[in-house]
């Protein structure tokens, strides 16, 4: 919902963003540690991505 938010989207494209991101694919794996950071920390990498 904090993407959502943040883009002023509703939150089925927001979660759809959400996925096609590299973020969410190395958030489900450990070895990146991804886990232990904030969300807000996710969701700055999360836009980033997006705007590149």
């Amino acid at each position: 919902m904090m993407l959502a938010d943040t883009l002023n989207i509703d939150a089925e494209r927001a979660l759809d963003l959400y996925y096609s991101t590299q973020t969410a694919h190395r958030l489900s794996d450990a070895r990146y540690g991804l886990q232990l950071m904030s969300d807000q920390y996710l969701l700055d990498d999360i836009l980033k991505e997006i705007r590149r």
